[in-house]
C-alpha cells in the first residue's frame, strides 16, 4: 500500500513540477503580439565585459563591468547588470574558450530598472572591433560622463538607470 501512495505522490509532483515549469517558461517567454524588430533574436546567456568608452571614442577599462547576456541579433544586443550605467558608447565583449570571439561597440539606447540591484539594457551594434582593444587587455583611462539627455527615446528617470 505504501508503494503505491509513494508511486501517486511522485506522479502528482512531478504533474506539479511541471504545471510550474510551464509557468515559469511563459513569464520567461511572453507572447508577443506586434514584434517591432527586423531581425530574430537568439538567447545569449554568457557572461560580457562591458567597457565604456570616452566622448572621443577610448576606452575606459577602470569602469569596465561583467553584465549577462540576454540575447542579440545581427543589429541589437541586450544584457543585464548591477548598476546604472553612465554611459551610452561601450565595448562589449564575449571571450569563451568554446565560443568564437566576438568584440563589437554598442550605442545603448535604453535601460530599465527590473528589480532591486537588477537592470536590463540594450542598443545598437555599431561596429565590429577587428583587432581587441587596449581596454580589453587592461590599458586605463579617466572617465567623462555623457549627459542622460544626450540620449533620445530612452526608459529611464532622467538617468542610464
Amino acid at each position: 500500500m505504501n508503494q503505491v501512495l509513494e508511486h501517486t505522490f511522485e506522479r502528482l509532483d512531478r504533474a506539479a513540477l511541471a504545471r510550474q515549469v510551464e509557468r515559469l517558461v511563459t513569464r520567461l517567454h511572453p507572447t508577443v503580439t506586434l514584434e517591432r524588430r527586423r531581425d530574430d533574436r537568439v538567447a545569449m546567456p554568457v557572461l560580457l565585459r562591458l567597457v565604456p568608452l570616452d566622448e572621443d571614442h577610448q576606452p575606459i577599462d577602470d569602469q569596465a563591468i561583467t553584465v549577462i547576456g540576454k540575447n542579440i541579433s545581427r543589429r541589437g544586443v541586450s544584457f543585464y547588470h548591477n548598476r546604472p550605467l553612465a554611459y551610452r558608447r561601450a565595448l562589449i565583449s564575449v571571450e569563451h574558450p568554446t565560443l568564437d570571439e566576438f568584440s563589437a561597440e554598442i550605442d545603448v539606447t535604453w535601460c530599465r530598472f527590473t528589480k532591486p540591484g537588477w537592470y536590463e539594457s540594450g542598443g545598437r551594434l555599431m561596429a565590429a572591433m577587428t583587432a581587441q582593444p587596449p581596454a580589453l587587455r587592461g590599458a586605463t583611462k579617466s572617465a567623462v560622463r555623457l549627459p542622460p539627455a544626450a540620449r533620445p527615446g530612452e526608459e529611464s528617470n532622467g538617468s542610464m538607470a
